[in-house]
């Protein structure tokens, strides 16, 4: 027996996005001029990693477009996994960038070159502002969304980024020490690649169909055992369809078959009020033909 429940309690965050998406492309422009002005890499670093969220931003707009649309006889479960798709590609697209940072910072360190710290920090400055501005209006739309959350981490990676670009601008006006532009380039790379590994982690996982990180199977089973009419539980799974949308299929042996639309309903309750789990396929077993079968088969 099974309910159905293929709508997901959150927003897509379709408006916020597209926010986000127009500070992005600004700043980013910004940062590519005054980074080829003022010759620094640091900027230009922060820059493309800028142009990775505007593209990032802009797949995931799509994603949430098209995971809006509903089932089809041939999409039982509609397009959600769009979303989590898209964040894959997000987390695989950082890491690239992280290796693009990485070879040119080093290439820096080899050989280095003067930059204008000033402008460097003015501009770093203008993308911090931006980037706080955008998490903050993706802050509460990335709660019910892998695909915005890796949006979101995006943006707060590159606030991160722009806080080492000021520091290494200061240094360079300051001290002179034009080094500080390739090393603060690494140290944006390292926090996009911690964050990358995060969203490719969770969104292979979802795509895995593994289970959901917040639930253990054994402490679902539990639970279910404890409803009144409820035998013994077993053959469960439980997977992700997509962010804030969680299933379960198992196997429930029960007392009296009697009673199955009780349990049954009984059961749905408990899983959706203590788990979150609204979409359930449920088997209910009398307990007298699972004994006779297990009794076939000893002999």
């Amino acid at each position: 027996m099974s309910l159905s429940g293929h709508q997901r309690p959150s927003m897509s965050g379709q408006r916020e996005l597209r926010v986000a998406l127009t500070l992005t492309i600004a700043v980013m422009i910004v940062e590519f001029v005054a980074g080829w002005l003022s010759g620094s890499l640091a900027l230009f670093a922060d820059a493309g990693h800028m142009l990775a969220d505007a593209s990032a931003l802009a797949f995931s707009l799509f994603a949430a477009w098209i995971a809006a649309r509903p089932a089809t006889p041939g999409k039982t479960y509609g397009y959600y996994r769009t979303e989590i798709l898209a964040a894959l590609a997000n987390g695989v697209a950082l890491w690239l960038i992280v290796i693009w940072i990485d070879v040119r910072a080093w290439q820096r360190l080899q050989e280095p070159a003067p930059v204008a710290g000033g402008l460097m920090m003015t501009v770093a400055v203008i993308g911090l502002v931006t980037n706080l501005v955008s998490g903050w209006v993706l802050r509460t739309a990335r709660t019910g969304s892998l695909n915005v959350e890796g949006a979101w981490l995006n943006v707060m990676s590159d606030a991160l980024g722009s806080v080492g670009v000021i520091i290494a601008g200061w240094l360079i006006r300051e001290h002179g020490w034009t080094a500080a532009d390739p090393i603060a380039s690494m140290i944006i790379g390292v926090l996009i690649a911690v964050n990358a590994w995060s969203l490719i982690k969770r969104s292979v996982n979802i795509l895995l169909e593994g289970a959901p990180g917040h639930l253990r199977i054994p402490d679902v089973m539990q639970a279910m055992r404890t409803v009144p009419g409820v035998h013994e539980v077993h053959d469960l799974h439980l997977w992700t369809i997509t962010t804030g949308m969680d299933a379960m299929s198992g196997h429930v042996i029960v007392q009296d078959v009697g009673r199955s639309t009780e349990i049954l309903n009984r059961l749905n309750a408990l899983l959706s009020q203590r788990f979150g789990i609204a979409h359930t396929t449920l088997q209910l077993e009398p307990r007298e033909h699972v004994c006779q079968m297990g009794g076939a088969a000893r002999g």
